[in-house]
């Protein structure tokens, strides 16, 4: 094999490390990835509807219709106040946008009142709008058994979005005890960063004995 051959695919496969990002889905709220995370439990929110709502540094966008701040309905897998699309009196979100202005490496919530034959789909993007991971919800039906999901990330979380995927289907649902770390930076992998190095001393190298020719 040439340097050049050599020293090239080094430095492809220490790229595709560093900008592949892995994830998984979380399915606790005591999941390792949300140790020591923030906490938003709507308590302190004045109850009502809105098209966007700012809580310390995540908005949650309707990206149709409505949201509520509501106690309504204390069950399925709700209590106190939360955040719900108000579907029993008029038409509410069927697509939210959730922005985290500092981004986070993990998030998760309590996921509540689902029980459509249309799934939900939670995706998670950086700040460059790339699609890190995405999971269909589960319908919870009647269930109060504390079912709580999310999404952790290498690289930082900046944007979720929580999609139904019939957006004729205004299922009622509800979102509460919303976890993150707050104030999240990128840090590269070790195993990346040696990678990385070691790639660049060797194309280095061939810049040298290509020169010296």
């Amino acid at each position: 094999m040439s340097i050049a051959k050599y020293s090239m695919g080094i430095v492809a496969a220490s790229m595709l490390l560093v900008s592949n990002s892995f994830g998984y889905f979380i399915t606790s709220s005591s999941d390792a990835a949300l140790a020591g995370a923030s906490t938003i439990n709507f308590e302190d929110q004045v109850m009502g509807t809105y098209s966007s709502i700012t809580v310390d540094d995540v908005t949650f966008t309707s990206n149709n219709n409505h949201l509520r701040i509501d106690n309504g309905y204390q069950g399925y897998n709700q209590q106190g106040i939360y955040l719900d699309n108000g579907t029993y009196e008029n038409n509410g979100f069927s697509a939210l946008t959730i922005n985290i202005a500092s981004s986070t490496d993990a998030v998760g919530f309590t996921w509540g009142m689902a029980e459509t034959s249309s799934p939900w789909l939670l995706t998670a993007f950086d700040a460059s709008n790339s699609v890190l991971e995405s999971y269909t919800l589960p319908s919870t039906g009647p269930s109060s058994a504390g079912e709580f999901f999310g999404i952790a990330a290498s690289s930082n979380i900046k944007k979720l979005t929580l999609v139904n995927s019939n957006v004729n289907s205004y299922d009622w649902i509800a979102v509460d005890n919303f976890k993150y770390h707050a104030g999240t930076t990128s840090v590269p992998e070790p195993a990346s960063t040696s990678l990385f190095v070691v790639s660049m001393l060797a194309f280095a190298g061939f810049l040298r004995a290509r020169r010296s020719k």
